[in-house]
């Protein structure tokens, strides 16, 4: 199975991350952390919190970082799990060859190009491209895919669709997707995802788009080398983003809570105040967010050395600790 890289296997991936929408679907019922539950931010936990702050951010903006390579080719997305690309392939599949036999209301199962099956059962109205109404149900078994292998399930509704996504460089769509503990494992990282997420593409070019990531709740267990390092679940979580040429801008405002290895229960809110820029340097040159606890914050800035961490020990932006970590040290402390 190959990724064709062009937006429309884009507006197919996006279709997996969101069924149900942002604001509905299985992810009613979930609300923000409220400010009287967040968690206080110690001044020794403000690097570890910082770095969850960006990990769990990184679900997202990961995902819209690949969208380079879907509308390029060029794959600038920073290490690590993000929910979407690895699924372009899995939506593209549906289109086609195998279409034909979609139409015809014929479950699929194929083999992925590193090994693994998927089995697709879907409903399309044209085989060779996404059409509004079109719904697909994909179960993913050992499936390898662009250094990736895949298990679990996620089912897709697309709207939206303007243009022929699939087959051109040009044109919109919105991914409507649902994971059902969806795995995503790459070397010795892997997050399992439950949870809704709706994607919004539009391009203008091979080397143009605009996009826009929101949903209600995502729930993602990461594990590093088997272990359970972190659960993290972001709730009322937007991000809006571009691309243009080698270089993605992303900025993402939500709630998570969960329990991470050397940092317990925690509860906070996450607001970009900079974009983050990445460009085929692979970390990102340019950026900002501020965590959010009980009475306390933290705010990390991409420097030229790294990141910048700044702790506010009453939450009320006066700098009462400051370091500055390399990135690998940055992402190591989540």
């Amino acid at each position: 199975m190959k990724t064709a890289y062009s937006l429309a296997a884009a507006g197919c991936v996006l279709v997996l991350s969101a069924c149900g929408g942002g604001g509905g679907g299985g992810g009613a019922g979930s609300t923000p952390v409220q400010a009287s539950t967040l968690s206080t931010i110690a001044a020794a936990d403000a690097p570890k919190v910082a770095s969850h702050g960006y990990a769990a951010g990184a679900l997202i903006s990961q995902s819209s970082t690949s969208l380079t390579g879907v509308v390029t080719g060029v794959s600038i997305a920073p290490p690590g799990v993000g929910a979407v690309s690895p699924v372009l392939g899995l939506v593209k599949q549906a289109y086609g060859s195998n279409g034909a036999n979609l139409l015809t209301g014929v479950t699929i199962s194929d083999a992925c190009a590193g090994g693994g099956t998927v089995t697709i059962d879907a409903t399309l109205h044209n085989q060779n491209t996404l059409s509004n109404g079109d719904t697909l149900t994909m179960t993913a078994t050992n499936c390898t895919e662009d250094g990736s292998t895949l298990n679990g399930k996620l089912s897709i509704t697309v709207s939206g669709v303007s243009g022929d996504v699939i087959n051109s460089t040009t044109g919109a769509v919105t991914l409507d997707t649902r994971f059902n503990n969806f795995s995503i494992a790459t070397g010795s990282t892997a997050d399992t995802l439950s949870g809704d997420m709706k994607i919004g593409v539009t391009a203008t070019s091979s080397v143009d788009a605009t996009f826009a990531i929101s949903g209600a709740s995502l729930l993602a267990t990461e594990q590093r080398s088997g272990a359970t390092v972190a659960t993290r679940t972001l709730t009322a979580y937007s991000m809006n983003g571009s691309v243009h040429g080698s270089t993605v801008s992303v900025a993402a405002d939500f709630s998570v809570s969960g329990n991470a290895n050397g940092l317990g229960q925690f509860a906070y809110t996450v607001k970009s105040l900079q974009p983050f820029v990445t460009t085929t340097t692979g970390m990102p040159t340019a950026g900002s967010l501020i965590v959010n606890g009980a009475g306390s914050s933290v705010t990390a800035t991409v420097v030229p050395n790294g990141v910048r961490v700044d702790y506010s020990a009453k939450g009320d932006g006066v700098v009462t600790q400051t370091s500055t970590l390399s990135w690998s040290d940055f992402l190591a402390a989540s």
